[in-house]
Formats: structure tokens, sequence, C-alpha cells
């Protein structure tokens, strides 16, 4: 098999997206961070990040308030090997006790045209109760769902960041209710606290890591194009979006890849049939 063939499955096999990244799913952002201070990520490994590690005064976060304890910092996108990878570093305690409709940790959610509806969802189990150290969760879904045609719940906060229960931001879904799951994700998250992050490095902080491949984002309804990926815990104290990567192949351009690898491959041997 000669050199242009092994590059093309390679570009194949990776989604199209070149070079790969590596990213081992364990919990652990040391794969994503160049800079524990600033959250700057990793270069070179093709890594987008949005990042606001910032409390304003009397412990206000956008678009509502709490503090450190639901502070969202960073949040980290990827694509290597056929995945879509996902980090997000937060105040939050993944265990924070769900109140009603409120405070617990919340989905992760994939905006396919960037306008706000929200197509796909990941699933995070927020706690509703804990006695004698063992947790009780929300009845909906499964630990690492992925989701279509989801229904969202919605936070405390308008979308002017007033305090409103009956009027939340829809722009800011917090956890799914409903919803068809389409497979898994590969989800890891700490609740333990990890101090040595950020401006402040004696605040705590807990990370989420997950991977899921792109064919869920493609079988959900996805045209290859751009997306945001959005979280918030389900008051939406605090919210953040990212764009994943702009070198994301786009469905056609896999297509080509893989007629071009075709070609590749069948006048290799009529190659090799001559020569023999």
């Amino acid at each position: 098999m000669n050199r242009i063939i092994v590059l093309a499955i390679t570009a194949l096999a990776a989604g199209g997206s070149l070079p790969a990244a590596a990213f081992t799913v364990d919990g652990k952002l040391d794969d994503w961070i160049a800079n524990p201070n600033t959250w700057a990520a990793l270069p070179g490994k093709g890594i987008q990040a949005s990042i606001e590690d910032q409390v304003g005064r009397d412990g206000r976060v956008y678009p509502g308030w709490g503090g450190q304890a639901y502070d969202a910092e960073a949040l980290y996108a990827a694509v290597s090997d056929g995945n879509l990878y996902i980090a997000l570093a937060t105040g939050h305690n993944p265990r924070t006790l769900n109140q009603g409709n409120s405070y617990g940790a919340g989905d992760f959610a994939i905006d396919f045209g960037k306008d706000g509806s929200y197509e796909l969802g990941i699933n995070v189990l927020h706690a509703e109760s804990v006695k004698k150290g063992v947790y009780t969760f929300e009845k909906f879904g499964v630990e690492g769902g992925v989701y279509k045609n989801p229904t969202w719940a919605y936070g405390l906060w308008n979308a002017a960041g007033n305090l409103a229960p009956g009027d939340p931001d829809l722009t800011h879904p917090t956890h799914l209710i409903a919803g068809e799951r389409v497979g898994m994700a590969d989800l890891r998250y700490t609740t333990s606290p990890v101090k040595g992050y950020g401006d402040h490095p004696e605040d705590d902080h807990y990370f989420y890591e997950m991977s899921l491949p792109l064919s869920l984002l493609l079988d959900s309804g996805w045209d290859g194009k751009a997306f945001d990926i959005h979280w918030t815990e389900n008051c939406a104290n605090d919210s953040i979006l990212v764009d994943p990567p702009a070198d994301i192949p786009e469905p056609a351009t896999l297509a080509l890849i893989g007629l071009g690898l075709f070609g590749l491959i069948r006048r290799d041997n009529k190659k090799k049939a001559v020569t023999n």
C-alpha cells in the first residue's frame, strides 16, 4: 500500500480532520490545558477554547448570582479520530443537590444551526437527594446518554439577567427532560474539588471530559457545518458557549475522501496487476 493511500486512510479514520489530536477521557484536563493559571489551551491540538474565569462584584456571575460555586471557567472542544471531544472546568460541584428545578448539575447542549435551538443533548444525571452518603438521581435518561429531539428545562433568569423563573432565557437550556437516545458519550467528571487552577488557585474546581462519535451528530440531523456547544447549571446562574474547531469536515467532504480512497486503491491494484 503506497504512501498516498496510507494518508487517505488516515484522513478518513480521523474524520477528515488533520492533524489528529489525542485525548484521554479521564476527567483530567492535563491534555487540554497549557497554563493552569490562565486556562490557556495546549497549542497544536486543534483545541477551541472559551475562557471566562471571572466572578463579578458581590458574587454575581452572568446571567445570575452564586459566585465561585456556580462559576463556569472554561469550555473546550476538539475533533480527533472521528470523535468530538469536550472538556469543561467549573466551580460547580456535580453533586450539588437539585432543588425543585434548580441548582443541580446541568447537561451539555449542542446547537447545530447556531440559532439557539439546541438539537442534541448529553445527559449528566443530577443528584436529587443524599442519605448517609448515598445519592439518588433524576429519573430521566442515562448518564452519558446522547439525545436528539430534546425537550429542555430552563433556569431562573430572563434574557436581561433578572430573576424571572416564569420567563427564562431560552438561549440557556439547563437539562434534558425528554428526548430520543441515539447513542452514548464516554463521559467522566470529578466530584472531589481540584485546586491550583485559575486566577485564585485556592478555589475549588471540577472537571468534565467526554467524547462522542461525529456519526451521532450526523444521525441527529447535523449538516456538517458550524455548531455551538453550551453548558450551564440547572439554575443557569452562569453559562458558557464554545464553537468547535472550524476544520470539522462536512459529510460531502467525507464522501469525497471515501471515493478518492476507493479510486486510489483500484489504481494501485491495477498497477500491481500489470507489474506482477
